[in-house]
């Protein structure tokens, strides 16, 4: 049994973690890109039905649903792209903590074990471990690892 766990140890150990990383961040971008594409009809008009759901559904304090849906939109797209890419990669993944963390404790509560536990958690490991090698953070200004 240890030699099985011996094996499984080196041969996981061998998991290039650029790569690794590289998925993490499309994984995370994915789930934001897929929510702002539900925000808009093509790439800039928002959708009129945007503004009644930050309104009737989300309704967030201190900030007016005709201002808060456009911005949730434009950080929907932007900050999943330069994930993606790996640019300015750490933070994109702040601005996503905070999305997130502000769906958490304001609008949906109830989805931390379904939901925002999981985009956390790949955000995190971004947060913490950087972009990666794939990553123009690498190529651009020398800081992933």
């Amino acid at each position: 049994m240890l030699n099985l766990i011996r094996t499984a140890n080196e041969w996981f150990g061998r998991i290039n973690e650029s790569a690794l990383l590289l998925f993490v961040r499309i994984a995370a971008g994915h789930v934001f890109w897929a929510s702002g594409r539900t925000k808009v009809d093509g790439w800039v008009t928002l959708r009129p039905e945007t503004i009644d759901l930050f309104r009737d559904e989300y309704r967030l304090p201190l900030i007016a649903p005709e201002v808060a849906a456009p911005l949730a939109a434009l950080a929907e797209h932007a900050l999943p792209i330069l994930l993606v890419l790996g640019l300015f990669t750490r933070f994109a993944a702040v601005g996503l903590i905070v999305m997130t963390l502000v769906i958490q404790f304001l609008v949906y509560p109830d989805a931390w074990w379904a939901q925002h536990s999981l985009w956390l958690g790949l955000l995190l490991v971004i947060l913490v471990r950087g972009p990666g090698g794939l990553s123009l953070d690498r190529w651009v200004i020398g800081t992933a690892k």
